[in-house]
């Protein structure tokens, strides 16, 4: 296996764990939320996490490769533990950005291996970088929605928050992706 590929496969897998590490806190999260729109946007987003985690699966195993286990392994079950049970909206960001502020120096060879995995996907693999990077526009709307919650909740703006959906355009690129290229395009 070529250093790239193997780059590329150990990435993958990182964004995997990560992807499925979210899914699970942000449906836990929404278990104990009481306000029904933060409860719906907690699940948007577990659902959004779940789908990544299963596609980042699959790609690698387009890429002839499995899942496995993960250098985030660790932490995230850690950070899970502390974080799943608390309440509140501020109080969860508080706790993870704190967890993670925590756990930066830990992480920092995993965030470059994801680093690294993206690249060399960039410079040899044209088709799971353009996959990485549609995985990263999405991820984008889950990480606005947060951000835009917290600082309506926290008084630093005013409200209400969009749910965190997809663009359209997000929608159909991801029906293009799932038709194959038998079916052409879907615009």
């Amino acid at each position: 296996m070529t250093d790239a590929r193997a780059d590329v496969l150990e990435g993958l897998n990182v964004f995997r764990a990560l992807e499925a590490w979210g899914a699970t806190l942000y449906a836990q999260w929404a278990a104990n939320e009481p306000d029904p729109e933060l409860r719906m946007g907690h699940l948007i987003i577990a659902e959004r996490e779940a789908n990544h985690a299963r596609l980042l699966a699959e790609r690698m195993r387009a890429l002839g490769s499995e899942p496995g286990p993960a250098c985030v392994d660790g932490v995230l079950a850690r950070q899970l533990a502390e974080l799943g049970g608390i309440v509140g909206f501020v109080a969860q960001l508080d706790a993870l950005k704190a967890v993670n502020e925590r756990d930066a120096s830990e992480l920092a060879g995993c965030r470059a291996a994801l680093a690294r995995g993206f690249a060399a996907a960039e410079a040899t693999d044209p088709a799971t970088h353009a996959f990485w990077v549609r995985l990263y526009s999405e991820e984008k709307v889950s990480g606005g929605w947060y951000r835009s919650t917290y600082s309506v909740l926290t008084g630093r703006r005013s409200g209400p928050v969009s749910l965190p959906v997809l663009s359209p355009d997000q929608v159909v690129r991801r029906a293009e992706s799932a038709a194959g290229a038998a079916c052409g395009s879907l615009r």
